[in-house]
């Protein structure tokens, strides 16, 4: 894969996921309470915990940064990744405790356990990929330095992208249309707080109880980007897709400071690069994810007979009115760095 360019690589991941269809499943291989995936034991093999399929944008990402690694350090980090692992969660846990070398997961998740990180997931903070990649990049010092102080070493960003609103019933265009409705709900406080400033119920429910839940009737919908609504089995559950772009999520690979430690400095180095071939792998990630949730999913979508429907200026700033508390919310809850990254990430969109 090395030698390959974007452009070929792109081509072989969509050979790989373009005929599994709408519906493709996600299986649950472990959890944090396992001691698989753990770190103890054996200090210079690194094991990765990820919710993303190995076939899958996400998958390509961190199977060229395992690759980089093992290269950079001539063999001596071996890599092992946990494909679909129960759910983001558990992935960030399993870091906390030590059972993880590192975790490949939203920046939503990895909130549970940084809570400043719901600064980068304020609905409607972002317009556009343009003002996120700018802001982020811009607060990349800053998140490296709240990250750390939380026991994770921030390494290459990611992204899932923008998100999207799904329903069994209707579109989900207004204020109003959420009210008494019962919704999935990322665990992260601002993802929760969004849905009750709705009217709605938020339910965080884990990954793989998303499809019996909308099968039941537990849940009316979700929030999510195409690509990973498709890949996780929600999408076959819905049938109203409102093209919201209301939360950019982003992603990050990180170590985990448990592990990290352990490693001689010059494999400490070496986990933390960043030099031109990590820029571009990093650059590769966000350009495939994109490619997918942008001009791929929607023709799957339309194809599987979902309706799908875009927000016009006024519904999105009905919106974007609406939820202006979760903000000020966060800001007013959040600490000091909270607020200060929050602060960075406004003035540099």
């Amino acid at each position: 894969m090395k030698s390959l360019t974007l452009s070929k690589r792109l081509l072989l991941v969509l050979s790989a996921l373009l005929p599994i269809g709408l519906g493709a499943s996600a299986h649950a291989k472990d959890d944090d309470d396992s001691d698989e995936g753990g770190a103890a034991g054996d200090d210079m093999t690194l094991r990765i915990r990820t919710a993303a399929p190995e076939k899958s944008p996400w998958g390509e990402l961190l199977s060229n940064v395992a690759q980089r690694i093992k290269t950079d350090s001539k063999d001596r980090i071996k890599v092992k990744i946990y494909w679909q692992v129960k759910s983001e969660a558990s992935a960030v846990r399993a870091c906390t405790k030590g059972k993880a070398g590192g975790i490949a997961v939203s920046l939503g998740a990895i909130a549970s356990a940084v809570p400043e990180l719901d600064a980068t997931e304020i609905p409607y903070l972002f317009d556009d990929y343009k003002q996120a990649d700018k802001a982020l990049e811009a607060a990349r010092p800053l998140m490296t330095e709240i990250l750390a102080a939380k026991g994770f070493v921030f390494a290459i960003r990611g992204e899932n992208g923008f998100r999207q609103w799904a329903s069994k019933t209707s579109f989900l265009t207004t204020p109003t249309a959420f009210k008494g409705r019962t919704m999935r709900s990322q665990p992260s406080s601002v993802h929760k707080a969004m849905y009750s400033a709705l009217g709605a119920t938020p339910s965080p429910l884990q990954i793989s109880e998303v499809p019996t839940s909308l099968t039941n009737g537990a849940i009316d919908g979700y929030d999510n980007t195409l690509l990973f609504a498709r890949l996780a089995n929600w999408s076959d559950g819905v049938q109203y897709i409102t093209m919201s772009n209301h939360i950019y999520q982003g992603a990050a690979v990180v170590w985990c400071q448990k592990w990290f430690e352990k490693l001689p400095a010059d494999l400490r180095e070496v986990m933390t690069r960043r030099d031109a071939k990590t820029i571009e792998t990093e650059k590769g990630g966000l350009a495939l994810v994109r490619v997918f949730n942008d001009k791929l999913m929607p023709e799957q979508y339309k194809k599987a007979n979902k309706q799908m429907k875009e927000l016009s200026g006024g519904e999105r700033a009905a919106l974007k009115a609406a939820l202006a508390s979760v903000e000020t919310d966060f800001a007013k809850s959040t600490s000091d760095k909270g607020r200060e990254l929050l602060k960075v990430i406004k003035a540099n969109r």
